[in-house]
Parts: C-alpha cells; sequence; structure tokens
C-alpha cells in the first residue's frame, strides 16, 4: 500500500498512535502483574516482620509475668507464622530467587520455638508464682520452718532463718553469687544449731530447703543470670537469627522489585518516543509534501494567466492533489483546443470577407 494520498497519511497516523497506545497498554498489563506479585510478596514479608515481632512481644511478656496465656498466645501465632512462610516459597520460585532461605527461615523458627518451649518448661519447673514449682516447694519448707519449735522467735536458729530467707529473695531478684554463698553460710549455722540441739526434724528441714535450693540455683543458672547468658542467652540469640534471615530475604526481593520498576519505565518511556518520533517524521514529511504541492498551485495558476503551461503531477505527492492538477491540464488544454478552433474559424471568416470586399 502506497501512503501518498492525505486520507492514506491520516490512516497511517492513526495506527501509529493506536499501535503506541496498544503496547503502553500490553506493557502496563504485564509489568503492572510481575510489580503486583513481587509486592504481595514483599507485603507478605512485612507481614511476616509484624507476626515476629508480636512473637517476641509474647517471648517478653512472658519472661516479665510468668503468665502461660502469653505462651499460648505465642504458639497460636507461630503456626500463622509458619503458614505465611509457606505461601512464601511458590512466589519466590516463580521469580528465581533463593528459594532455600525460606527452609532456612522455616528451620531457625522451629528452632526459635523449640527454644521457647524449653524456656517455659524450665521456667515452670522454677516456678511461674511464689507458690509453684521449686519455689513454691521453698515456701511450703519456710512455713514448716515457722510451725517448729526450733525456729520461734527469740531462738539463736530464728535469727539464722531470717538471714536465710532474706538471702534467698535477694539472690532470686538479683541472681548475684554474694547471695547465694550467703544462703549456704545461713544453712550451714543452721545445721551445727539443729546438731547442737540434737534437733533431727529441725535438721530434716534444712536439709530439705539446702536440696531444694541448690536445684533452683542451678536452674536459673541453666536459665541464664542475665539475658546474654543460659537457656535466656540462646534463646535471645536465635529470634535475632530469624529476624537476619527474615531480612536477608527482603534484602533479596527488594532489588528485583526496583529492576522491574525501572524495567517498566525504561519500556514506557521507549515506547512513547518511538511513537512520538514516527508521528513527528510523518507530519513534518506530510507538511512538506503539502506545502511543495500548495506552492505547485500558486505557481501554475500564475502561469496561466500569461502562458498555457501544464502542472508537473510528480511534483505534487499527495494523490488528491494529482487528480486536481490532471484535471487543471485538462482544463488547460480544452481552452488551448477551444483557442484554436476559435482562431481558425476567425481566419476563415476573414478569407470569405476579403473577397467580398
Amino acid at each position: 500500500m502506497r501512503f501518498d494520498s492525505i486520507k492514506s497519511r491520516l490512516m497511517l497516523m492513526t495506527l501509529i498512535c493506536v499501535v503506541g497506545m496498544t503496547l503502553l497498554v500490553l506493557n502496563q498489563h504485564v509489568f503492572t502483574k510481575h510489580l503486583f506479585k513481587l509486592h504481595e510478596q514483599h507485603n507478605l514479608l512485612l507481614h511476616l516482620e509484624q507476626e515476629l515481632l508480636q512473637l517476641r512481644r509474647h517471648e517478653k511478656d512472658f519472661l516479665l509475668r510468668h503468665q502461660m496465656d502469653y505462651y499460648h498466645r505465642f504458639t497460636a501465632r507461630s503456626e500463622r507464622f509458619a503458614q505465611d512462610l509457606v505461601r512464601l516459597s511458590p512466589l519466590l520460585e516463580d521469580y528465581a530467587l533463593p528459594v532455600e532461605q525460606t527452609g532456612v527461615l522455616a528451620q531457625s523458627m522451629d528452632d526459635y520455638q523449640r527454644l521457647f518451649q524449653k524456656v517455659v518448661t524450665l521456667q515452670s519447673q522454677i516456678g511461674l508464682t511464689r507458690q509453684s514449682g521449686l519455689q513454691g516447694k521453698l515456701t511450703e519448707i519456710e512455713t514448716s520452718m515457722e510451725r517448729d519449735a526450733f525456729f520461734d522467735y527469740g531462738k539463736p536458729a530464728y535469727q539464722q532463718k531470717v538471714i536465710l530467707q532474706l538471702a534467698t529473695r535477694n539472690y532470686l531478684l538479683t541472681h548475684e553469687g554474694f547471695y547465694r554463698q550467703t544462703v549456704a553460710q545461713a544453712l550451714e549455722q543452721l545445721r551445727q544449731s539443729a546438731a547442737i540441739s540434737n534437733n533431727k526434724a529441725a535438721g530434716v528441714l534444712i536439709d530439705h530447703y539446702a536440696s531444694n535450693f541448690n536445684q533452683l540455683s542451678e536452674a536459673i543458672f541453666s536459665m541464664g543470670l542475665s539475658h546474654n547468658e543460659g537457656l535466656r542467652g540462646e534463646f535471645r540469640h536465635q529470634a535475632h537469627d530469624v529476624e537476619d534471615k527474615l531480612n536477608s530475604i527482603e534484602v533479596a526481593l527488594q532489588p528485583l522489585i526496583e529492576a522491574q520498576q525501572q524495567q517498566v519505565r525504561v519500556y514506557s518511556l521507549s515506547i512513547a518516543a518511538a511513537t512520538s518520533l514516527a508521528l513527528i517524521l510523518l507530519l513534518v514529511k506530510s507538511f512538506a509534501t503539502f506545502h511543495r504541492a500548495f506552492a505547485n498551485f500558486v505557481m501554475f495558476f500564475y502561469r496561466c494567466k500569461r502562458q498555457y503551461q501544464k502542472i508537473d503531477t510528480r511534483q505534487l505527492g499527495f494523490a488528491e492533489f494529482k487528480s486536481l492538477a490532471e484535471l487543471a491540464n485538462e482544463m488547460v488544454e480544452s481552452r488551448r483546443d477551444i483557442e484554436k478552433k476559435l482562431a481558425k474559424a476567425e481566419a476563415k471568416l476573414e478569407e470569405h470577407n476579403t473577397p467580398a470586399n
């Protein structure tokens, strides 16, 4: 198809516009779909981060208040975290991201849950309240001591018992070795006093107290004398490991999102630039052709006043102008023929009039 007419040029411009807009729409549709999936992954990662923050909150609430309700909340939320993590793996696989990172994260999360269960079990052994666990047993022994006449007020063992109880309370609050030594010294003094008094019942209570306190101090040591030691330190380190692995997945995903966004911008600008350039070139060429054809028509009519000169259709460009030029050339030729016939008729008339004169 030759684009040598105004109609065909307009159709070509329309076609370029339609093609350009279609490509832009397709480009936006395809890449928006990809970006939507990537943002879905990113939103899921953000949701996992929020879930992890809530897990850390339940963990700290349990360690602070020693209430099993926080453990149950932790368990329920960790199950939802695992379900969301299962949803994340297929999305990562679609974009050739390291899917094994989700497996590593899942294993780290399992270790985190397992260590928290150990913390809960050990804390239950120590005692969730003063009346439970090893703390509860110590309280029961102290109650039994108060009923024994050996520890009555005013007797030598009473002061040693008060020192023992104060040292025990301070150790439970501060976990300092000084108070543990004070407890051991107070127990030893009470044993000596019971031995001197030959009070076997008091000696049995003192031995039970010493045995339970030793178990309690060992459990506290296993739990950790500070938040970075023992089972608490291991558990805290594992929580940070889960956070790091979750952040590593987000770090791996973020460049892909940025690359997709950049690709959308590049493709959209390229399509728009190519469409605009094609339209500009076509408009410039069409304008030049139109201007040249119009100038030829003006010259044609100007020359027609003085001479019968035909217009050159090859210089007009547009088919519509060529058709007009052909009609104008026919008009010139017809006028020339008429004038020739008129000249011949005048010549004959003159010849006829001459003999008569």
